[in-house]
């Protein structure tokens, strides 16, 4: 096999590589056509040498693909190159292997560097493979033993220089380790090596016993090569039937292999797997309004984020919107992942040009299900509560979530739904009122939620907490705009009305009994120690929702470059967040979002290093 990067911009150890094996390749292959010279082989040697070349050549313009991406193939050209070197010596071996190589190469267009490096390495190599024929003495007027021992030895040598020059290569070119790629070669072509030095003995075999037997060789080889394509036509038809076209991801079929294995799995060794249902909110809407084209991008992108999870078993596609990912932990790990994953799609830029969100709904097993119907089932419920409860959003299955049997208890769950979408809805209004305010809520909403997983509060209370997130800002529909957009400082007066935004948006909700979300946001703007508004209320008294509100609100306006100021590094608004903590901002909160930012990988210095800075707000 002979395979090295096509790139022109060789690192300087490569570079080296290179030159190291064009300078130990140009005496060998000078050395043989010398060798040829001083002791020609005659008309029927020579013809019997070029027949073998031919054969290598033709084997080398046509190797066998070993793996689905075409990337990595072998050539049966090794065949006739270490029956040449047994046959006829060391020099008919060596320019065998350089001709074949070099031609091959010059045929398929390769670059300069890429032929004259490969043909090299096939030089020594086949030089390498002469060297136990050397010691064995002539072996073609011996028997099969010995013709097959030299072929055993001599193969392995080959593959020896081969492997080692072509891993060297490679890790230098994508400055990778050497030993794994060494392994990785030995895995994919090492077999089809062996096989082949097999095949070497017995054409030797055959040409000592008679040169006409040689057309024997053609069922083997034919035998060989018909095998591995069709391996891999298997392989490749076996991927196809589990992957889904689109994204490339799993399919039905695949989620269900895996997922039963996984559960039996997770049984076996009583270990903990989480299924994570997964659904484009208002896919529908971004079809209709940029085509399907453009929505079948956003899948493939949406496939794509769902991909880098860790903890990951497998990454699957329904058909539609509707993906599942397998996790081998438990709920709390998993509530992190999904956690990321929403982190990462608010931020992410799609083809439609806006963003894409997903709802999630998780189940845990054993924690949550016995077997894997019920697993589906509760992962599927928790899905639907997720959706139903404003969407952008996850659920890890409970009791609390499971499907009402009673028919009040049903009435009484859609009545509720429909109120939390009416609040919702409002959200729009602010969106359009002011675009900052909008995308400034969705982000306050995401870091509420991280806030509240980290404080214990279960599903139900984490989503209120995370709609009043949503909308805290809502009294700013009766804020004028020449206020709102005011590049900078504020009047008292314009000062004052500003201040009254938290009891605008609280008696906006008045009527939709969506208690305490309606509380949490008339008191989002009360200070630890008794100096904010609108009551002054004090420790405490501050109701727990306004008080994570009012945290992760600040944190956002401080990360958030505005017209009159520059956004402050999350280490920046952390440090300042800190130094108010306890006057401004109740403690507990503040340790809570520090603890998300740092597994979040947001911050970059220590907690103690905090509490150290005092910077002042821009």
């Amino acid at each position: 096999m002979s395979e090295t990067p096509s790139s022109p911009a060789y690192p300087p150890r490569l570079r080296l590589l290179i030159a190291g094996a064009l300078t130990l390749a140009v005496p060998v292959v000078a050395g043989a056509v010398v060798s040829m010279l001083v002791e020609p082989s005659g008309t029927a040697g020579g013809l019997a040498i070029a027949l073998f070349l031919g054969l290598a050549l033709l084997a080398e313009l046509k190797p066998v693909p070993l793996e689905e991406d075409d990337l990595s193939t072998v050539s049966l050209a090794f065949v006739f190159i270490l029956a040449g070197v047994i046959l006829f010596g060391w020099d008919a071996g060596v320019l065998i292997a350089a001709v074949s190589a070099s031609a091959a190469q010059v045929a398929e267009r390769k670059p300069l560097v890429r032929i004259l490096f490969n043909t090299a390495v096939y030089s020594l190599s086949a030089f390498a493979a002469a060297l136990p024929v050397l010691l064995l003495g002539p072996t073609a007027e011996h028997d099969p033993l010995a013709i097959t021992l030299a072929a055993l030895v001599g193969g392995a040598a080959f593959v020896a220089v081969n492997f080692a020059f072509i891993s060297l290569a490679i890790s230098f070119h994508q400055e990778t380790p050497v030993l794994p790629l060494l392994k990785e070669e030995l895995r994919l072509v090492g077999p089809a090596f062996a096989i082949q030095a097999f095949l070497a003995a017995l054409a030797a075999a055959l040409w000592a016993t008679d040169a006409r037997l040689l057309v024997l060789m053609a069922g083997p080889l034919f035998t060989v090569t018909l095998y591995q394509r069709s391996s891999l036509a298997s392989r490749r038809a076996t991927r196809d039937s589990l992957t889904d076209s689109l994204t490339g991801i799993g399919n039905n079929r695949a989620y269900e292999t895996t997922l039963a294995g996984a559960l039996d799995h997770a049984t076996g060794t009583a270990t903990r797997m989480t299924l994570c249902l997964v659904d484009v909110d208002d896919f529908k809407q971004i079809n209709d309004a940029f085509g399907h084209p453009l929505g079948d991008r956003v899948l493939v992108e949406v496939a794509e984020h769902l991909a880098t999870q860790t903890d990951c078993i497998g990454t699957f596609r329904f058909g539609g919107d509707e993906f599942a990912v397998l996790l081998t932990c438990g709920k709390a790990v998993a509530r992190s992942h999904v956690e990321a994953l929403q982190r990462s799609l608010s931020e992410a830029e799609f083809s439609h040009g806006t963003v894409a969100t997903v709802s999630v709904g998780t189940a845990t097993f054993p924690d949550d299900a016995s077997d894997l119907h019920t697993l589906e089932r509760a992962a599927d419920a928790a899905l639907y509560w997720a959706k139903q409860h404003g969407k952008n959003r996850s659920c890890a299955y409970s009791a609390a979530i499971a499907p009402p049997t009673a028919p009040g208890e049903l009435e009484r769950r859609i009545e509720y739904q429909a109120r939390l979408r009416a609040a919702e809805n409002l959200i729009r209004v602010v969106d359009a009122k002011d675009e900052y305010t909008g995308a400034h809520s969705e982000r306050v909403a995401l870091l509420v939620e991280a806030i509240a997983w980290r404080l214990g509060c279960d599903d139900q209370r984490v989503e209120q907490l995370k709609l009043a997130g949503r909308l805290h800002d809502l009294g700013k529909i009766a804020i004028p705009d020449r206020v709102l957009q005011k590049p900078g400082s504020l009047t008292y007066e314009e000062s004052c009305q500003l201040a009254h935004h938290p009891e605008l948006g609280a008696s906006l909700l008045d009527g939709m009994d969506i208690r305490p979300v309606d509380v949490w946001i008339r008191h989002h703007h009360e200070h630890w120690d008794g100096s904010g508004y609108p009551h002054g209320l004090a420790g405490e008294e501050i109701p727990f929702g306004s008080r994570l509100i009012l945290v992760a609100d600040a944190y956002d306006a401080i990360t958030t470059e505005r017209s009159y100021r520059e956004a402050a590094t999350p280490d920046e608004a952390m440090a300042e967040i800190r130094a108010h903590a306890g006057h401004q901002f109740d403690p507990a909160v503040v340790d809570a979002l520090q603890e998300f930012l740092e597994v979040s990988g947001r911050l970059s210095t220590s907690a103690a290093a905090f509490e150290l800075l005092d910077l002042a707000v821009a």
